[in-house]
C-alpha cells in the first residue's frame, strides 16, 4: 500500500511537471545530446533488448549457469509482456505527443482517424520503449535484491536503474513522450515483474533463479 501510494505521487508530480519538461526539451534538446537521444531510442528499441537477452543467454548456456538462464527468459517474457500492455493502453488514450501540432491532450482510441492526423502521433502515453526496457530490468533488479551474495544486489540494481533511465531520458529528449509517459512506463515495467514473479513464487519456479 505504501508503495502504491509513493507510485501515485511520483506520477502525480510528473503529470504535473509534464509541460515544464517540453519546454525545457524544446530550449535545450540539440547537438550531441538530440542525437545520442535518438541512437538510444533506436538501438533500445524491442530488437536492441532482444539482442541483448540472447547475448545474455548465450553466456549463461556457455557457462552451463541454470539460474542465468532461467532469469534472462523471465526477463524477455516481461519486457514482450510490458510493451504489449503499454500498445493496448496508448492506443485507448490517444494521447498527444509533446510537439504534435495542434491542441496537447487526450483525445482516446482512434484520435489519429477521427482527427486526420497520424495515430503514432497520439499514442505517447505510456512510452512503449521505455516500458519494453523497464519490464526486461524488473526481474533483474527484484531476484537480485533477494540474493544473498553482498555485490548482486547493488549490481543488479544499478544496470536496472541505469538501463531504463537512459531510455525514459532519451524518449523525453528526443520530444516523443512526455515526463510522465515514461514515469508510468517504468512503473508498468516494474509491475509485470512483480506479477510474474508473484505467480512463478506460487507455482515454486522461480527459486531455482535466486542464488
Amino acid at each position: 500500500m505504501v508503495l502504491l501510494m509513493a507510485a501515485t505521487l511520483l506520477l502525480g508530480a510528473a503529470f504535473w511537471m509534464d509541460q515544464e519538461a517540453v519546454e525545457f526539451v524544446r530550449q535545450n534538446a540539440n547537438g550531441w545530446g538530440k542525437w545520442f537521444a535518438g541512437r538510444v531510442s533506436f538501438w533500445g528499441d524491442f530488437p536492441g533488448v532482444l539482442a541483448i537477452g540472447l547475448v545474455a543467454w548465450a553466456i549463461g548456456r556457455w557457462r552451463k549457469n541454470v539460474r542465468w538462464q532461467h532469469a534472462v527468459l523471465l526477463m524477455g517474457l516481461c519486457a514482450v509482456l510490458s510493451g504489449l500492455s503499454a500498445n493496448v493502453v496508448r492506443a485507448g488514450t490517444g494521447r498527444a505527443r509533446p510537439f504534435t501540432p495542434g491542441a496537447p491532450g487526450w483525445y482516446g482510441v482512434s484520435a489519429g482517424a477521427r482527427i486526420g492526423k497520424s495515430a503514432p502521433d497520439f499514442q505517447s502515453f505510456p512510452s512503449a520503449h521505455t516500458a519494453v526496457v523497464a519490464g526486461f530490468f524488473s526481474p533483474l533488479v527484484l531476484l537480485s535484491i533477494r540474493s544473498r551474495r553482498r555485490w548482486i544486489p547493488w549490481t543488479g540494481c544499478l544496470l536496472g536503474f541505469a538501463g531504463t533511465s537512459l531510455m525514459a531520458w532519451a524518449r523525453v529528449w528526443n520530444g516523443k513522450h512526455h515526463l510522465s509517459d515514461v514515469l508510468a512506463s517504468m512503473l508498468l515495467g516494474l509491475a509485470i515483474g512483480v506479477l510474474i514473479l508473484r505467480r512463478l513464487e506460487r507455482r515454486n519456479l522461480n527459486k531455482t533463479m535466486v542464488s
